[in-house]
């Protein structure tokens, strides 16, 4: 008895629920109303059913209203200031002489320069002449299907770039998770070399994916990809994990004058790196090469140290490697290509090519180095002789009689 009353009080409020809805209303009170008493947002209210069973009236949101509107100014700043760029672009040729449709990019920044000079040395406060879309803040689009639906899926996180780029991180590390189940009873191993590079910024990875990307999101990212280098079979994604990383030696040219930092080069047939540069000092020229994991065996055109038996030059020779705490680590050679030498020009140049090299192979002690002053070459020259005097800058004595 007790059962067939729940189930017909159980079937009548399951029937009403279904066949009423709440509606709010702007005292704030609810009732309950049939759901055929409420009219359809998208429906015409005089529409015939002979024709057309129902309609639908495309509702465009407020936001995207808005959004559609900045694009449209956007788009007309955009226009009217590539018409400035192209007349401006036009009569910069007629004044060089060049044809307007084969003016380039550089052709405009050689002339800036020549018609502008200037002694400033930051790039901001030069006169600049390019294209807006490389000045200008670009207005990030997003597409829409017809009945104004954004296409991206990933559109609601506001950063759909950045979270596809965590989604496609999360793939290739399970993949490598897998390979790395796979390959546990194999006793070789492959590790990624990642010495002389690093992360891009965080606003190097703003301008990449066009989008705003916060600290946290940036860090979690960081995460994500060290987590995926660390795995064993890393190496499978090598061009996939340079995408996102940079070179330091790039980094090095803006603070350090004279040479920059050579490139990273593997031994062949060992599992040696290796750093090669060429330096000048004064009218001499070298060439120095460092390798890592050495005996410490130092060579200059062929000769020990110990054929130098100046105490100085000698502490010249080992100060790159007694600041960052590598002696007896590497194996350096050096050799003079041209130039007369000298007893203080051979320590100077064979020291300052090898602190070169050690800041590529081992990026960690780059400001060792830099704050040492052994990144920085020496621009002096011997300073010619002049007529009637006893040398470059020492006159005779002068003398009343």
């Amino acid at each position: 008895m007790f059962s067939g009353l729940i189930q017909r009080l159980y079937y009548f409020r399951f029937l009403r629920i279904n066949t009423t809805r709440y509606q709010n209303l702007a005292t704030g009170e609810t009732r309950i109303v049939p759901v055929s008493m409420l009219p359809d947002d998208y429906t015409f209210a005089n529409a015939s059913d002979a024709n057309v069973s129902r309609y639908r009236n495309k509702v465009i949101s407020r936001a995207l209203e808005v959004y559609l509107n900045d694009v449209r100014k956007q788009n007309k700043i955009m226009a009217r200031e590539k018409a400035e760029f192209e007349l401006g672009k036009r009569y910069l040729a007629n004044m060089l002489g060049l044809e307007p449709n084969n003016i380039t990019q550089d052709d405009i920044d050689k002339a800036l320069e020549y018609l502008f000079p200037s002694g400033l040395t930051n790039k901001l406060a030069l006169p600049v002449m390019k294209p807006p879309e490389e000045i200008l803040p670009m207005l990030h689009q997003i597409a829409f299907d017809d009945e104004g639906r954004p296409k991206d899926l990933l559109f609601f996180t506001l950063a759909p770039k950045f979270y596809r780029l965590l989604s496609v991180v999360g793939a290739k590390t399970e993949a490598l998770l897998g390979y790395q189940q796979k390959q546990e009873d194999d006793s070789k191993t492959h590790k990624m070399e990642l010495l002389g590079t690093e992360w891009i910024s965080q606003q190097m990875l703003c301008s990449k994916m066009k989008e705003k990307i916060t600290d946290e999101m940036y860090a979690h990212l960081i995460i994500s990809l060290d987590y995926m280098v660390s795995l064993p079979g890393a190496h499978k994604e090598w061009d996939f994990i340079f995408e996102y990383r940079k070179s330091v030696a790039v980094g090095a040219k803006d603070v350090i004058f004279g040479a920059k930092v050579p490139p990273i080069q593997l031994v062949e047939g060992t599992n040696q790196r290796m750093a090669k540069v060429e330096v000048r000092l004064k009218a001499s020229f070298a060439e120095v090469e460092v390798r890592d994991k050495g005996s410490g065996e130092y060579t200059v055109d062929g000769y020990s140290l110990d054929v130098f038996r100046s105490l100085q030059a000698r502490e010249i020779f080992l100060a790159p490697l007694i600041v960052t705490d590598l002696l007896g680590k590497l194996d350096i050679t050096g050799k003079i290509t041209d130039g007369p030498g000298g007893t203080s020009v051979i320590p100077r140049i064979i020291r300052y090519g090898t602190s070169l090299c050690i800041a590529a192979l081992f990026p960690e002690h780059f400001d060792k180095l830099r704050l040492a002053g052994l990144l920085t070459s020496d621009p002096r020259r011997r300073e010619r002789y002049k007529i009637n005097q006893k040398g470059a800058r020492a006159k005779w004595i002068w003398k009343k009689r």
